[in-house]
């Protein structure tokens, strides 16, 4: 399923998601020569519509054309189905986000993804960035998986603000030991400013060494918060978000919600009466579910507890193929 490339192919500076298809076949992995030989490593396109790497790159590599980059660059390329398509993700496929197990890989696509690893750790990767942009409204922010000060100074580059978040089969988490990993979340699809950060972050780790991270590196304020449940809506409950009857009617606008402290009793949706199973689950990142942070009133469904949203969306198709967000709670770091 993985394609390797030592050069960047013919079309790629220009070529838009959509069109990518041309270019490459399928997910590809493509390696760069730098003066520094420990790459950095970029992955674009784990969700085949969010295309602020493609152009975050573009941008980048027309800046080098006459002149070697610093330092190597490895590029991953995923799903390029799904881009052809304009779409999160197709059917039939998993999320290329979720197939980066520590456990023995056990599909062609998860195979493909420790095959990834495997070349990166064999090329002693420098860096590594995951792009994303979201689809609700939310700052721009990173993610991590651990409070490692090498994960946290590379997420001062990007954003004042950093999310911790256990998502196990994340390609974040899978790269977290090898080397300095964030996720970036650079806004929603067309977002120039995403694109325009995403760049300059690209840019800044070629131009870094291995001091970059050192104890000794400026460290900006950081605002951590820490993701603890995800919100589901099970796939048998009819949605709504205007105001159609539906099963869970959700506000209109839901997405203002994001990265606001969240009273206890704030109502997130309105439910049908007749509904026999929770129309909105609330699950950790291992999909268990927790109990107690949701309360049914009436045809409401409020909050127990406050909380701080995030990713909260309109977007029924990545609500479906996803989640409807996640809760968090704001974190001292060091933790008290």
């Amino acid at each position: 399923m993985l394609q390797q490339l030592d050069h960047l192919p013919s079309g790629f500076a220009t070529a838009s998601a959509r069109d990518l298809h041309r270019v490459l076949p399928g997910p590809t992995l493509i390696h760069l020569p730098g003066e520094a030989q420990s790459p950095l490593f970029v992955s674009i396109l784990l969700h085949g519509n969010e295309d602020v790497g493609l152009h975050a790159l573009q941008s980048v590599l027309a800046t080098h054309a006459a002149k070697p980059l610093p330092r190597a660059l490895s590029i991953f390329v995923g799903n390029v189905e799904a881009a052809k398509a304009g779409v999160r993700r197709l059917d039939h496929q998993p999320d290329f986000n979720r197939i980066w197990t520590s456990a023995p890989p056990a599909t062609e696509f998860e195979h493909m993804a420790a095959a990834v690893l495997e070349v990166m750790k064999q090329r002693a990767v420098f860096a590594a960035l995951d792009l994303h942009n979201n689809s609700g409204r939310n700052p721009l922010y990173s993610c991590f998986s651990a409070l490692d000060e090498k994960h946290l100074r590379l997420a001062r580059w990007f954003s004042p603000i950093g999310v911790l978040i256990h998502a196990q089969s994340s390609l974040g988490a899978a790269f977290a030991p090898l080397c300095p990993t964030i996720t970036c979340e650079c806004g929603e699809i067309g977002s120039a400013q995403g694109v325009v950060q995403a760049a300059r972050l690209i840019e800044r780790c070629l131009q870094a060494t291995p001091e970059s991270f050192g104890a000794e590196a400026e460290a900006a304020p950081l605002d951590i918060f820490q993701a603890y449940a995800v919100l589901k809506i099970p796939e048998s409950i009819t949605l709504s978000i205007d105001g159609d009857e539906a099963d869970i009617r959700l506000p209109a606008d839901i997405e203002s919600m994001n990265f606001c402290t969240l009273q206890a009793d704030r109502v997130l949706a309105t439910t049908a009466a007749h509904l026999a199973i929770e129309p909105l689950q609330v699950r950790g990142f291992a999909d268990e579910p927790i109990e107690g942070l949701l309360l049914r009133d009436g045809a409401e469904l409020r909050l127990k507890e406050g909380a701080i949203a995030a990713m909260l969306t309109r977007d029924v198709r990545a609500i479906r193929q996803d989640c409807l967000g996640y809760l968090m709670q704001r974190i001292a770091h060091p933790p008290a």
